[in-house]
């Protein structure tokens, strides 16, 4: 059980970090089209090629996906405080 428990989580954290520097190589120069960024994530909760291939056992695959929703999740929550803390006019 904690072997099990260990390869979800590492795979986890890999998916994590693959799927956040995705986004952020997207976004490098900043998000000027909320469109673009809807596209984005929707690619990347839809895609079906695992982000850590050679995490091969389905709970290695559940942790991967569950590593990409949660980057995903952060990444536009980061954009969203980032955008509310601009004053509009």
């Amino acid at each position: 059980m904690i072997r099990e428990f260990e390869q979800y989580r590492f795979a986890r954290i890999e998916g994590r970090n693959v799927t956040r520097a995705r986004l952020q190589s997207q976004f490098k120069d900043g998000i000027n089209d909320l469109d673009e960024l809807e596209k984005a994530i929707a690619l990347e909760l839809t895609i079906e090629t695992p982000c850590a291939p050679w995490r091969k056992s389905e709970i290695e695959q559940i942790g991967c996906r569950e590593g990409m929703r949660l980057a995903i999740y952060e990444f536009f929550g980061e954009l969203f405080q980032q955008l509310s803390e601009i004053p509009w006019q």
